[in-house]
């Protein structure tokens, strides 16, 4: 029995599928999503979505996600993620070039500056990424 995951954020939809077991970071903790799961709604943590195609255990494919929410309702989930990207095709390199010029941006900052939030989003959206 298969459930419906949608991973949808402003600017895209990473995934609109079919899934058997789905685990979703939430702010309380890991849930795993199987099919016949009770309705909820939960808040999510920075961590990763992972989708098991066929059976709990195998997971087929991994999402980042950053802030926002899971709905579960019969067999469907929803998670509106602020941000979320398939990691399988990550380049470290580039994510490692991008957090240097983060920080050169930083280092030149004023400690009251407001973009500093913004760069420091920045480079963790780039961590997750590459500790998946």
């Amino acid at each position: 029995m298969a459930m419906k995951l949608r991973i949808v954020c402003p600017d895209s939809c990473p995934f609109d599928g079919e899934a058997a077991f789905v685990t979703v970071p939430t702010t309380d903790g890991q849930v795993g999503i199987a099919p016949l799961h009770a309705s909820e709604i939960s808040t999510i943590a920075p961590g990763y979505v992972r989708v098991c195609d066929e059976r709990m255990g195998q997971v087929d494919r991994t999402f980042a996600v950053t802030g926002g929410y899971v709905q579960i309702t019969g067999d469907k989930i929803i998670v509106l993620a602020t941000r979320a990207r398939d990691v399988s095709g990550i380049d470290r390199e580039e994510l490692q070039a991008k957090i240097q010029g983060f920080e050169d941006q930083l280092s030149v900052l004023s400690e009251n500056d407001a973009h500093r939030a913004y760069l420091y989003n920045e480079i963790a959206w780039c961590k997750l990424l590459l500790d998946a």
